[in-house]
């Protein structure tokens, strides 16, 4: 059997948030298109991680 390391989240509201935060620069710094930055694909990656991150509750 596998073991699946990343789907154990308990983690509420605002640690997830804590962590947007915390690699907002990262994020902004891969949501560039042409050198312009796409705030849909911003929103769409934010968006994403706080779906992963709370799906387990």
């Amino acid at each position: 059997m596998e073991k699946e390391i990343f789907n154990n989240f308990t983690l509420n509201d605002d640690e997830v948030m804590t962590i947007i935060n915390t690699y907002q620069n990262l994020i902004r710094k891969h949501c560039k298109i042409s050198m312009k930055f796409d705030e849909d694909l911003y929103q769409e990656i934010v968006l994403n991680i706080f779906r992963t991150l709370t799906k387990n509750r």
